[in-house]
Formats: structure tokens, sequence, C-alpha cells
């Protein structure tokens, strides 16, 4: 009886956290430097770039997973200028991700995604999402996964962001309009 309880109280507990693929975030820790790396948006001097990997409370060890996978993968023409920060989203804005130039969103509530989305938009941040769903709430770029791999950027979000960047990221990538991926 005792198992049994333990073994419910357990089950219950990990159900708010998400799931996650391996490969997939393999794919972003490879791509999302990069994008960054197109990113030419001008931000009150800051020259490193540095990116912000936000979770919800049942997922710090995919949010570090992901980090080290980053930093594994990073190109080594990135490799001084970069750097890679984890924090719960009910951290956003702060220690962590203070100084930031973009955000990674792993999946969450939506009244915590709309938070640091509302915060990207201010401080001109590139957003990155693990869920293409978070292309209609507003995330910047996510990616589609098949027999090849295409970042998707929402315009939309880009525009309002004031973000610049680099034409070669329009070349390669789908668009999302607000309505569909084209």
């Amino acid at each position: 009886m005792i198992r049994r309880t333990l073994f419910l109280i357990l089950l219950c507990g990990s159900l708010q956290a998400y799931i996650y693929n391996d490969s997939l975030l393999i794919i972003y820790s490879k791509i999302v430097p990069r994008i960054m790396a197109l990113d030419n948006t001008q931000r009150g001097g800051i020259q490193k770039r540095r990116l912000c990997i936000l979770y919800e409370n049942g997922d710090a060890h995919v949010a570090e997973k992901l980090r080290e996978h980053i930093l594994q993968n990073l190109p080594s023409r990135l490799k001084n200028g970069f750097s890679v920060e984890i924090g719960p989203y009910e951290e956003t804005g702060r220690a962590e991700c203070a100084g930031s130039t973009a955000l990674m969103l792993l999946d969450a509530r939506p009244e915590k995604i709309a938070r640091a989305l509302k915060l990207a938009e201010r401080e001109r941040l590139l957003t990155f999402s693990y869920s293409n769903s978070l292309l209609e709430r507003g995330a910047a770029v996510s990616l589609i996964v098949g027999k090849e791999v295409y970042p998707v950027i929402n315009i939309e979000a880009v525009k309002r962001s004031a973000l610049k960047l680099d034409a070669a990221l329009f070349q390669i990538a789908r668009i999302y309009d607000g309505s569909k991926i084209r």
C-alpha cells in the first residue's frame, strides 16, 4: 500500500513536466547559436551573445542538458563571444537572464510564456521556442524538423521587437505570418 501511494505521489509530481525529445534538443543546440550569429540587432553596446534558456519548475534538467549540448556543439568561431545561462520563468529579467541577447523558451504555462515574450519585445531579444505552437503567441523563431530542418521565422514578432536579422536567414527559413507557415 505504501509503495502504491509513493508511486502515485511521484507520478502526480512528474505530470507537470513536459516531454522533450533528446534528438530535437541536439538539433536546437546546433542551430540556435548559428541563428543568433545572424542577429544584427544593436543592443546598447552589448558585443557578447548571451542565450538564456527559460524553463518551468520540473524541467531544470532539460534546460541544463540543452545548455551542455549547446556548449559542446558551439562552432569555434563563436566560442569566445557566447554564453549560455539557464533560469526559471519566474526569474525572467532578473539575475540569470540579465544582459541576454536571446531567450530559448521551453514549454510552460501560457502566462509565463506571455511574460517572457513581453520582456523580449521590450528589450529587443531574439526568442526561440521549442514548440512551434509558441509562434502564434509571439516567439520569433522555431524549427520544423522532418527530412530536412528549417528555421521558422515569425515575421510579425521580428517586426514588433525591431530585430535586425541577416538576409541569409530569410533565404533558408520558412515564414510564419500569423496564421500559417509558408
